[in-house]
């Protein structure tokens, strides 16, 4: 009996405890989905801030905003147009709603400093970048895309793109490594044709060990997207945009400057550089496959950086000279009639510069890039200089860029400005080839917030074309002009920033074309004959901690 009677006296806390936790919790008031987690009126230490005095008081935070620890802000890199970015600084990881563990607040700097520099830490980070969008034409069709250059203002663009990267980022023996997988994901959507085979490739899928033997030596290899600073109203990468398998490495020099090279290959499936031809077996009746033409191309790169005031300064400059070298070897394929036809082998190169500026401050930065490339540094590598026809070599190729890309941010005002000129010439020495051109863009885009979440973008653009080449239509050269207009109102939860995201937008674009640009198309293409065209949608723009979009 005492023993029945002594069990019952010592749970009967524990009966109790979930009872009085749950009346706590039905008289707590619920909380905002950005406050759950967190106490409601204690802010998160600032980063690095290991001696907060427990009895102050915390500061109280204005109402309907998420606390710092809810804000995913992109690494160092991860925004093409962040200013000093492209560094090696690992992704910042911040979770929704998280708060310091208890005692994590009491750390004391002496500690810190007492951890052992060779131990081993490691996590896991997810990262994406993705655009969708839904449009029409106020006509009926689908809202497209009006494109006269190669890269054309980006604010009625119609694609949907998405990146899911996963990241493992370790540190051990004094070195950090990240092992990087991104999965990219091309339209048009199941909604738009019914069948379920997206357009799925591999971006990046490379391993990389920083501060190998020495500090600020760092080593890759794998796939991966090597580029830098972008143009972001074109979506468009004016010095360095490379996909390549391959390697490279990278050496800091303290805080002024970096050195970067890289070498890979890449191959498309075309018969100017791949092919495949049947044979007689040698047995049986079923003919063989063989690889008959197989040329990948070698591309190599390097990148001299240099920072005057400092790579890490809040407000400064940077310079970069850049270069690449181009070479195909020589082969042989089979042409239609069964002739075997010799290609020689062929090469080119590419030199470059951009010189940049940025006040972090005020998110301000402007970046002016300057390129030439000659021979086949003058094609994409993933692309083919030659379809068809007696020319087999590029020599004659040459392409010239200079491009500006600009941003600047006051209070409730932000702008946005990109422009670039082009002038191609290709190998075929007929002054009247079709691929000899010159083009150019100018796209100026300000916006205004109301209050912190709201906003609208006003998109102004022309772009114009010039072709060697005679158009039958009209008997004169091709060309023409088209100017654009777009006003998006937007949402961004994030606060204001003209970098800011997600976005999620409702775009309405008017293009309004001039004759010679209706020429170039068919006769049958509606934009022949439209001198106006609309284009009204919804879409959503996102990236966050993603390693695309740095060096």
């Amino acid at each position: 009996m005492r023993a029945a009677l002594a069990l019952v006296c010592l749970s009967s806390p524990l009966l109790l405890t979930p009872l009085v936790a749950s009346a706590q919790e039905e008289d707590e008031p619920q909380r905002p989905w950005y406050q759950q987690g967190a106490e409601p009126d204690a802010a998160p230490p600032e980063e690095g801030d290991g001696d907060a005095d427990e009895d102050t008081a915390p500061a109280p935070r204005e109402p309907g905003v998420p606390p710092q620890a809810t804000i995913y802000e992109p690494p160092a890199g991860a925004d093409p147009q962040t200013p000093g970015g492209g560094g090696d600084a690992p992704a910042q990881r911040l979770e929704e709603g998280r708060t310091p563990e208890d005692g994590e607040a009491d750390e004391t700097e002496e500690e810190e400093a007492d951890e052992d520099p060779d131990a081993h830490r490691g996590d896991f980070y997810f990262g994406s970048y993705g655009r969708i969008i839904a449009a029409s034409d106020l006509d009926g069709r689908l809202g497209r895309q009006s494109r006269l250059t190669a890269w054309a203002p980006r604010v009625d663009e119609d694609d949907t793109y998405a990146e899911i990267e996963l990241r493992r980022e370790d540190h051990f023996a004094g070195m950090d490594t990240q092992i990087v997988a991104t999965v990219a994901f091309g339209g048009p959507l199941f909604h738009f044709d019914g069948e379920f085979d997206e357009v799925i490739a591999i971006r990046n899928l490379f391993a990389e060990v920083r501060h190998l033997l020495t500090p600020g030596l760092a080593v890759w290899a794998g796939s991966r997207m090597w580029r830098g600073d972008d143009v972001y109203l074109y979506n468009f990468w004016p010095l360095d945009n490379l996909n390549m398998v391959g390697g490279g490495l990278r050496y800091a020099l303290d805080d002024i400057g970096e050195l970067s090279v890289a070498v890979g290959l890449s191959q498309p499936n075309d018969p100017f550089q791949r092919q495949e031809v049947l044979v007689p077996a040698r047995s049986g009746f079923t003919p063989e496959t063989v690889l008959f033409l197989d040329r990948p191309r070698l591309v190599t790169a390097g990148k001299l950086t240099w920072w005057p005031f400092g790579r890490f300064a809040g407000d400064g400059m940077k310079a970069i000279l850049y270069g690449e070298g181009h070479y195909l070897p020589s082969g042989r394929r089979e042409d239609e009639e069964g002739f075997i036809e010799q290609l020689p082998d062929d090469a080119g190169w590419v030199v470059g510069a951009q010189l940049g500026g940025y006040l972090t401050s005020s998110r301000t930065f402007a970046n002016l890039f300057v390129r030439y490339a000659r021979g086949l540094g003058a094609y994409d590598p993933l692309g083919v200089p030659f379809q068809e026809g007696s020319v087999i070599q590029t020599g004659r190729a040459e392409e010239f860029r200079v491009a500006l890309s600009a941003n600047w941010e006051h209070d409730f005002l932000g702008l946005q400005v990109g422009a670039y000129y082009r002038w191609f010439r290709d190998a075929d020495p007929n002054i009247f080839d079709r691929a000899a051109l010159s083009e150019g863009s100018i796209n100026a885009r300000p916006m205004i917030w109301f209050g912190r979440f709201v906003g609208v973008a006003v998109d102004l653009s022309y772009s114009g074309i010039a072709r060697s080449a005679i158009n039958e239509a009209t008997g004169g050269p091709e060309g023409g002009n088209v100017f654009k207009l777009g006003v998006v109102p937007f949402v961004s939860p994030f606060g204001r920033g003209t970098y800011t995201r997600p976005h999620l937008r409702v775009i309405y674009s008017l293009t309004v074309r001039d004759d010679d640009a209706r020429a170039l198309y068919p006769a049958l293409d509606p934009r022949s004959a439209n001198h106006v065209e609309h284009f009204l949608g919804i879409g959503v723009e996102w990236w966050f901690a993603s390693s695309s979009y740095g060096s």
